[in-house]
C-alpha cells in the first residue's frame, strides 16, 4: 500500500497512521485504498452518482484522482481505487434514494435478476463440472442451491415490471463499505433489505422472529413485498462464499457455515410468505415449501 500511495498519490505514510487493515489517517483525514473489483468502463459512472448522491445530501465517500488524474491506478495486476472516507459506520441502511434517470447509469443497472441470475447458474455448474474432484462439500451442497436458484428465477420471470422505479443501492451491505462508492448500483428499493436480512440471518445477528419484526415494520408497495420475497429466495449467500473457495480465499469447509442452516431458512422463506400473503392475497408460494412447514 505504501509504494502505491507514494508513487501515484505523494501520500507518505508511516505505521502509525494505520487505523487498522482497512483504513489510514493522513493530513487528518481518514482514506481508504479498495482493490477494484469490477468491470472498469462502469468507473465514470460510480463517479458521476456519488457526485449525484451528494449533491442531494446523501452521505457517499469520495474518490480521490492519482497524479495522473485518474480514478484507477494499476499496479502489480490490479486496479485500486482510494477513498476519502468522511463517513464510516451508520445505522440508517435505507433510505430509499430514486436512482437518476440518465443513460449514462445504466451501466451500473442490475435489476435484470432473471438474466442475471440465470448467468450465474451456467457459469457455476460449468465451473462444478470441472472442479468437482477438488471440491467435495460444494459438490455436495450445489445442486440444492442451484435448485433454490431456478425456483427464483421462475418466479421473478412471471413478474410485470414495467415502469418500476430504480433505487441507488450496494452490490452487497456490509456496515463497514455502506459508503463505499465502488459498491453502488442501480436496482429495486428491495435489493440492499434483503442483502441486509441474508447477512444477518447467516451472521446470527438476527432470529427468523427478528427478520419477520422487521419486515412488518417496512412500508412498501406490493410490488415491492413481492421482490423481496423473490429475491430472499435467490441463494446469493451460497454464491458468495463459493466464489471465494473456488478463487482459493478460504477453505472450503466454510461452506458448512451457510449448509448448516438450510432448513432454518426454508422457514424463514415460508414464515415471509405468510407475512406477504397477509398484504397480497394473490401471492404464488413454492408449494414445496409451503407444505413442508405448514402447521
Amino acid at each position: 500500500m505504501k509504494d502505491i500511495l507514494r508513487a501515484y498519490y505523494q501520500i507518505i505514510i508511516d505505521d502509525k497512521s494505520y487505523q487498522d487493515e482497512s483504513y489510514f489517517s493522513y493530513n487528518n483525514h481518514l482514506f481508504s485504498l479498495y482493490c477494484y473489483r469490477r468491470n472498469i468502463d462502469e468507473i465514470n459512472s460510480l463517479i458521476m452518482l456519488s457526485d449525484y448522491m451528494l449533491r442531494n445530501n446523501v452521505r457517499i465517500n469520495e474518490i480521490i484522482l492519482n497524479i495522473y488524474n485518474e480514478p484507477l491506478t494499476y499496479y502489480n495486476n490490479h486496479y485500486y481505487v482510494l477513498v476519502k472516507v468522511n463517513y464510516r459506520f451508520g445505522d440508517k441502511y435505507f433510505k430509499f434514494i430514486k436512482a437518476p434517470i440518465d443513460k449514462n447509469y445504466s451501466i451500473l443497472k442490475r435489476n435484470n435478476w432473471g438474466y442475471l441470475w440465470s448467468r450465474k447458474i451456467d457459469y457455476v455448474e460449468y465451473q462444478m463440472e470441472h472442479f468437482k474432484n477438488k471440491y467435495p462439500l460444494l459438490l455436495e451442497s450445489i445442486n440444492y442451491y442451484i435448485g433454490l436458484s431456478e425456483n427464483a428465477i421462475m418466479y421473478f420471470n412471471m413478474l410485470k415490471l414495467d415502469n418500476i422505479p430504480l433505487y441507488i443501492n450496494h452490490r452487497r451491505i456490509s456496515e463497514g463499505d455502506l459508503y463505499n462508492p465502488t459498491e453502488l448500483v442501480i436496482d429495486y428499493k428491495v435489493r440492499d433489505i434483503c442483502g441486509y436480512l441474508k447477512r444477518m440471518f447467516f451472521t446470527n445477528k438476527m432470529t427468523i422472529y427478528d427478520i419477520k419484526k422487521y419486515i412488518l415494520s417496512l412500508n412498501l408497495e406490493n410490488i415491492d413485498y413481492i421482490l423481496l420475497y423473490t429475491r430472499m429466495l435467490f441463494p446469493s449467500y451460497y454464491f458468495d462464499i463459493y466464489d471465494r473457495i473456488i478463487n482459493d480465499e478460504i477453505e472450503e469447509k466454510t461452506i458448512l457455515k451457510i449448509t448448516s442452516k438450510h432448513e432454518e431458512y426454508e422457514e424463514l422463506l415460508y414464515e415471509i410468505y405468510l407475512i406477504i400473503r397477509r398484504k397480497i392475497n394473490n401471492i404464488i408460494g413454492l408449494d414445496w415449501i409451503n407444505k413442508k412447514y405448514m402447521i
